[in-house]
């Protein structure tokens, strides 16, 4: 008798029993439903392994470098702008203004800019270092050519001279620093070089009592800019320029608050409108002059420093270094890379530049004005403007940069015309601004897009990922985080999955720089999630 036919039998054969008999009628009812589906479950055929089998793809490690240095795939939301208005990222005096009231200006146009000799000083002195970095990992990695074109004996000349330039432009730093406060500012003082008080009526005590206290110690900065520039030999010029930079801001940041006082002073029986005038004018070239030198220093710290590093790789014999050598020099190089987009980012707060593409129809500044940071700017009219807010990691960020295209949604072409400089409190990330250029039609406010984003230091980051095989990018996806540490998958002659350790290091959006573990001649699992080591596998064509 089958086990249906029992089960049928059964269940009649308790609905013909009293209602006291229905309890236990029920639980044999759940044991013959049980013990028939392990049953049924024992007689079903099984399903053929081969649906169960993974399917994968692989491909050479090298291969999958070559992929990871395109454009960076975010997502992002459009946001509708009637207008946008523009403060100032920074102080200073506005020295140039491409554009007036009435003006049509496309996003990313620069519409003026601050002073910002000492911002391009800075950018020249970090760029400096970072070709220094990057020459330094050559030859660490044996990659430079032996004596590079050049003899050692000429190598080490470039380092004299380079050094005499260094001299000069501490010099003409001192000159420009001591004009500016002995000859210029001192007159607005009364015992400006032991107890300084203020000749000028002022409406701002608070800023009457900071360039008092600013002048008094401003002695002690110009007596070591004067000791350093009178030196002959520097143990360690790189430390002698930091210092004497440091004192200048120091100056520089005492001749913006003058002006600042200037511009706020009123006329009295002692100094007169036709006197503040003066003043305004000799300061404001101080000032131009001591940015000046500052900047001469940091161009004279580049050429020397390129010169170090070329007489460096002159003697270089491109045996190359040990493996802790290669390391910190790749470290070097990514810290120069930082402070250089550090110093980009403060120049182009020195940069007015409209979000949006539209009319001008404030602007209630003229050039030779001192903005003071968040100041009011301008304000660009546009009712059918658009733009796209995406957030990026902190070292995602790093490779973007103000004026760079983008594609949004697949279609419309854009351009990054803001990076915020701190992280979102709410997200934990940097706010990156898209403007469009291309036609909004085919966006709606509101809407999540996709966003494609050109890395603005992409050659770099190739360059410094995979000049040597202890350094490669890969996608993500094709390394796995397990217990013992990350891995990735390689098949096997009979088809099933082989790890292979991993060091991971950086995450550039949906990438990873794999440290070591890998070569580029490996041939890997593209894709590891869901896989686990043994496996057996089905490997695509692709």
């Amino acid at each position: 008798m089958s086990i249906t036919t029992r089960f049928v039998n059964a269940v009649t054969y308790i609905r013909k029993q009293p209602w006291y008999y229905s309890w236990g009628g029920a639980l044999v009812i759940a044991i013959l439903l049980f013990v028939g589906g392990k049953a049924l479950l024992r007689s079903a055929p099984s399903s053929a392994t081969s649906d169960q089998t993974s399917h994968v793809k692989i491909a050479s490690v090298a291969s999958l470098a070559a992929q990871s240095t395109g454009p960076l795939p975010v997502t992002g939301v459009v946001t509708s702008l009637n207008h946008a208005s523009i403060s100032a990222q920074s102080s200073g005096e506005v020295v140039a203004l491409q554009h007036k009231i009435g003006d049509y200006v496309s996003a990313g146009t620069i519409i003026g800019s601050l002073e910002n000799s000492s911002q391009r000083a800075a950018v020249l002195q970090a760029q400096g270092a970072y070709n220094a970095a990057q020459a330094t990992f050559t030859n660490t990695s044996g990659t430079g050519a032996a004596n590079s074109g050049i003899s050692a004996a000429q190598a080490g000349q470039a380092v004299v001279n380079a050094q005499t330039s260094v001299n000069t432009s501490l010099q003409n730093l001192f000159a420009a620093l001591d004009d500016a406060v002995h000859t210029k500012a001192d007159p607005l003082f009364s015992q400006p070089r032991t107890n300084p008080v203020l000749q000028l009526t002022v409406n701002d005590n608070q800023l009457v009592i900071t360039l008092q206290n600013e002048r008094q110690q401003l002695d002690f900065a110009l007596n070591d800019v004067s000791a350093l520039s009178r030196k002959t030999t520097r143990t360690n010029t790189g430390t002698d320029i930091a210092q004497a930079t440091t004192d200048a801001q120091l100056v520089v940041a005492f001749l913006n608050n003058l002006v600042d006082a200037l511009n706020k002073s009123l006329p009295s029986q002692s100094i007169t409108s036709t006197d503040i005038s003066a003043y305004q004018s000799a300061i404001g070239s101080a000032r131009t002059s001591v940015n000046a030198a500052i900047s001469g220093l940091a161009g004279a710290k580049s050429s020397y420093d390129a010169a170090v590093s070329a007489a460096a790789s002159a003697l270089n014999t491109a045996q190359g270094g040990t493996q802790g050598n290669i390391s910190v020099a790749q470290a070097n190089v990514e810290q120069a890379q930082g402070v250089l987009a550090a110093a980009r980012a403060s120049l182009e707060k020195t940069i007015i530049r409209s979000p949006i593409s539209g009319t001008i129809v404030s602007l209630p500044i003229s050039q030779g004005d001192y903005v003071s940071n968040s100041q009011y700017l301008a304000e660009i009219s546009n009712p059918s403007a658009l733009e796209v807010d995406v957030y990026v990691t902190p070292e995602d960020s790093k490779t973007l940069a103000v004026g760079s295209g983008a594609l949004i949604a697949g279609a419309v072409q854009g351009t990054v015309v803001s990076i915020a400089p701190a992280l979102d409190p709410t997200t934990g990330k940097i706010l990156v601004k898209v403007g469009i250029i291309g036609s909004p039609s085919a966006l709606t406010d509101g809407e999540t897009v996709t966003v494609s984003l050109s890395r603005a230091t992409a050659a770099q980051t190739k360059k410094v990922s995979t000049v040597s095989n202890s350094s490669i990018m890969i996608p993500i996806v094709a390394a796995k985080i397990t217990p013992s540490g990350p891995i990735v998958f390689s098949v096997s002659a009979s088809s099933t999955l082989t790890q292979i350790p991993i060091t991971l290091g950086t995450i550039l959006g949906d990438k990873v720089i794999v440290l070591s573990g890998l070569t580029p001649d490996m041939v890997i699992v593209e894709d590891a999630r869901g896989l686990s080591n043994g496996q057996q596998v089905i490997v695509d064509s692709h």
